[in-house]
């Protein structure tokens, strides 16, 4: 799904992003250009990152087979 219209950003994107390592919405906002322009995805862009970041295995942690 589009997150940021202004810039073309979807969700996989900011996946992606958080996957290298954005923690943060000024993060996106460096790599992706989210909420740069008119600002209105700002708030979703966050859920999706914080979702994406609570579902992203932890660092040394063992994963389920």
């Amino acid at each position: 799904m589009y997150v940021c219209i202004c810039n073309g950003v979807t969700d996989r994107d900011i996946r992606d992003a958080a996957s290298r390592g954005a923690r943060t919405v000024k993060d996106l906002r460096r790599e992706l250009g989210v909420a740069s322009d008119c600002g209105k995805c700002a708030s979703c862009a966050h859920e999706v990152l914080c979702e994406a970041r609570r579902e992203a295995p932890l660092p040394g942690r063992l994963q389920p087979a």
